[in-house]
């Protein structure tokens, strides 16, 4: 036997596609920085406290029961739930004939003006939108101000404490999010698609319902999980607007937390408010596919 046939064979690697070594650090790292946290909250959720509200050694789901028992905490779960479904809602409608006219009609300086004046919101603050909103809605802001004028009203509106101010708050804030997801699905649709629904004598409204809002489904279900898992944790907007006496989950974990001191019932309150996004953003996800698959069919 030779040498070079007595030598023993190189090992052959599995070759490695390109651009995956580059991403590997940055998803360790988003995945360590997320699950730490994520876990050290998990820990704390099932301490058991004392009168004073610390944390003993050991394992308890009383925090957990207190948060499903509790009308002052899981009311404020509901609360939530209903702002987010509204939220993205309203979200969605408005967003999709902007986002039609982003990805199908305007060119030029028509579309890059419309796409700065609907993306001008994220180019500041969610603390100096929410102040924005104050002073609009102030006692006497500019709205109070105009409802006088027209004699709608003789005195001021409480307006800063309403549950729709908060409401038309949180879609401002949120609304560029749903028109950047939609505007990348409906500019994907192929034009000729479009043309043949009318060739074949298909209405406007008959080739929105059946060609155009089944193929943007991926976008309004991208749309849809993003709005909404932002609202079910909003905080800024609706503490700057509507006051700390809002029935929100964010606001109810931060009283717990920072007000009463009860770090572990916040913990449990804060897993509770995941486990519902996680759950609702599931099912829409699951219901998108469904519909993309029967589109496809």
């Amino acid at each position: 036997m030779s040498a070079v046939a007595a030598a023993p064979r190189a090992r052959r690697w599995p070759r490695v596609r390109p651009g995956v070594v580059p991403a590997v650090l940055p998803t360790v790292f988003v995945l360590v920085a997320f699950l730490l946290p994520l876990a050290g909250l998990l820990v704390l959720s099932l301490r058991p406290t004392d009168a004073f509200n610390f944390a003993l050694p050991g394992f308890s789901l009383r925090q957990y029961r207190e948060v499903l028992t509790t009308p002052y905490l899981y009311r404020s779960l509901l609360e939530s739930l209903s702002l987010a479904v509204r939220v993205s809602v309203t979200c969605l409608v408005l967003a999709y004939p902007v986002a039609w006219y982003l990805a199908r009609a305007a060119h030029g300086w028509r579309k890059t003006l419309v796409f700065t004046v609907t993306l001008s919101p994220l180019l500041a603050s969610e603390v100096v939108r929410s102040f924005g909103w104050r002073i609009v809605m102030a006692g006497e802001g500019p709205v109070n101000r105009t409802l006088q004028a027209l004699g709608l009203t003789d005195a001021s509106l409480p307006l800063l404490r309403s549950p729709w101010t908060v409401f038309l708050a949180v879609v401002h804030v949120l609304l560029p999010f749903a028109v950047i997801a939609l505007t990348a699905s409906l500019g994907a649709i192929d034009d000729a698609v479009l043309r043949a629904s009318a060739d074949l004598g298909a209405s406007a409204a008959q080739t929105f319902r059946r060609v155009v809002l089944p193929l943007s489904a991926p976008g309004l279900v991208a749309g849809a999980v993003i709005v909404f898992s932002l609202t079910m944790g909003i905080y800024v907007t609706p503490l700057l607007v509507g006051g700390a006496n809002q029935p929100l989950a964010g606001l109810r974990v931060q009283s717990e937390a920072m007000v009463t001191f009860n770090q572990p019932r916040a913990a449990a309150l804060s897993f509770v408010l995941l486990l519902v996004t996680l759950v609702v953003c599931a099912v829409v996800t699951a219901v998108g596919r469904l519909a993309e698959r029967g589109t496809r069919a």
